[in-house]
């Protein structure tokens, strides 16, 4: 099934006037492309977040690069930042700034300009800077890391930590690691954090729970004067289309004012949105309980007899 097929069949609850891709409604209406669009990545969400995890796992790794040099300028004391050439790779990561006595750790990186965690304590203006990299944010799309970690080609795991405190407390023992969220200016990442900062090239490899692509316009139609469908697949398993995905589209869709507006009478079925919403709910449920990875409540065990052992 397409974009524009889930498209289609949801605005196809709406009366004609709202129904043609692209919209060619009269000017009492809105078009629902973007309401439509949106309640389909936002079922998309929920699907990856609650689903079972065959059909959100990938494999996936974090690159942990050897200590690099850059040169900084525009330090000076009690500074919060620093110019430099700093690789996309140093933020959040150590760095050992000329002259002062002990590491900072970059928070943001701006351009050339880096934030710092905390002030410069030397009268330095410039010099050579070395990244030591003990964390390295993750792909955009990944929602949770799973475990096993290990090192690649490794089969020994590394245990979690629980915080930023108990990771610091055991960077002289047993390696561990940490996730965390970065919040930057225009985006939340996961960063993956190590005790210790690595000497050499390391890669740690994992598995991860991860959330599908965002559906946009281009999806639906092009820009060619016949607006034809460019072919996108829906993200979503064929067999969970009907029984999981619509229901939540439409739910969410149905959930938009400019949808239910009732001055204007959008829908074909004023008792859709109730009929929908009960679907959606036992979609979830059906969601939730299709885990046939997972532990399950009960199971089945050989049979004892006393003549055998």
């Amino acid at each position: 099934m397409t974009v524009r097929e889930t498209i289609a069949a949801m605005l196809s609850y709406l009366r004609t006037e709202q129904r043609a891709i692209p919209y060619a409604g009269g000017p009492d209406f809105e078009d629902p492309l973007p309401d439509a669009l949106a309640a389909c990545n936002a079922a998309l969400q929920q699907m990856a977040a609650l689903g079972p995890l065959f059909a959100a796992k990938q494999q996936r790794s974090a690159y942990f690069r050897a200590p690099a040099p850059v040169a900084v300028s525009g330090l000076s004391h009690g500074a919060y930042s620093v110019t430099g050439s700093f690789p996309a790779w140093a933020a959040g990561c150590w760095v050992d700034l000329p002259g002062d006595p002990a590491m900072n750790r970059i928070l943001t990186l701006s351009g050339s300009t880096a934030t710092l965690q905390f002030p410069h304590l030397s009268s330095t203006t410039s010099g050579t800077a070395t990244v030591h990299v003990d964390t390295v944010e993750l792909d955009p799309d990944i929602i949770t890391v799973l475990e096993p970690v290990r090192f690649r080609g490794s089969r020994r795991s590394l245990a979690a930590a629980s915080s930023r405190e108990e990771l610091a407390g055991s960077s002289c023992g047993e390696p561990r690691y940490f996730i965390e969220s970065a919040i930057t200016r225009d985006t939340v990442r996961l960063r993956m954090m190590i005790s210790g900062y690595v000497s050499t090239d390391t890669v740690l490899e994992f598995q991860a729970r991860t959330a599908p692509r965002t559906l946009t316009r281009a999806d639906v139609y092009n820009d060619d004067p016949a607006h034809t469908d460019p072919g996108v697949a829906l993200p979503v398993p064929a067999n969970f289309v009907e029984s999981i995905f619509l229901p939540l589209a439409l739910d969410a869709f149905f959930a938009k004012p400019t949808i239910t507006n009732y001055d204007i009478p959008s829908l074909r079925n004023q008792d859709a949105p109730a009929l929908i919403r009960q679907q959606a709910q036992t979609a979830l449920v059906l969601l939730e309980r299709m885990r046939p990875q997972g532990r399950k409540p009960t199971g089945l065990w050989p049979a004892w007899s006393a003549g055998r052992y």
